[in-house]
């Protein structure tokens, strides 16, 4: 491998995803580099432009993205909009607005339904979710009866690059993000066709089959017969 091409193979183990067609992640080739134009730190209001995304298409063609574990939806590091949802629980919608107010550049980074929309996520994803797969680790700890902003507060400071990593490679998805379902596999034509000759028939048989137009066409009235009339005298 030349120098400064990126180990697709570890890559992929990180990412966690997986080919639709033969269910792994081997046949991943190089696709192309799409740049995110930029990427916000909520808490310090820094801005990363064009961060390098790598993409691949697998063997049925299809082509995913291999998003770093620190970033989410590619907009947002992940331990920023956790601690914005942090200054949420502990001092309020307002409160929380002004703070990302102020850790900017001056902008509103992001809107008070935005912020609703965070704490939501963070409460369903990560504390309903994620943290089944987060308290294997011994440094990870949770109590539904302690303070949701002090836990998550220090949980922050526990899910470091390789945790997300690590997460993501064994879920699929990242930590913020909504786990995603394996699709059903495709029925096979012959079952389909099995389960079609198993169907039994209905009760009343069909009538008569005519051709096409018979009900509808006028039956022909042949003349009377010789010597009778239309009385039939």
């Amino acid at each position: 491998m030349r120098r400064g091409q990126p180990d697709l193979p570890a890559l992929m183990a990180e990412s966690g995803l997986l080919c639709g067609g033969c269910g792994g992640c081997g046949c991943a080739r190089r696709h192309g580099v799409r740049y995110r134009k930029r990427v916000l730190d909520v808490s310090t209001g820094a801005v990363f432009e064009h961060v390098p995304i790598l993409r691949v298409r697998f063997c049925n063609g299809k082509t995913g993205s291999l998003m770093p574990g620190t970033v989410w939806r590619g907009r947002f590091v992940v331990d920023s909009v956790l601690e914005t949802v942090v200054h949420v629980l502990r001092d309020g919608m307002a409160a929380a607005y002004d703070w990302t107010w102020a850790a900017s550049t001056g902008d509103a980074v992001v809107s008070r339904r935005t912020l609703g929309r965070w704490r939501d996520i963070v409460h369903r994803r990560v504390i309903g979710s994620a943290l089944a797969w987060l308290g294997q680790h011994p440094s990870i700890v949770w109590s539904n009866t302690a303070d949701t902003a002090t836990q998550l507060a220090s949980l922050i400071d526990q899910l470091t690059a390789p945790v997300l990593a690590e997460f993501r490679a064994a879920t699929g998805h990242a930590v913020l993000d909504k786990s995603q379902q394996p699709p059903d596999a495709p029925r096979s034509r012959a079952r389909r066709l099995m389960d079609r000759q198993a169907l039994t028939p209905p009760p009343n048989p069909p009538s008569e089959l005519r051709r096409r137009g018979a009900w509808s066409r006028p039956r022909r009235r042949d003349p009377p017969a010789a010597g009778i009339s239309e009385d039939g005298s």
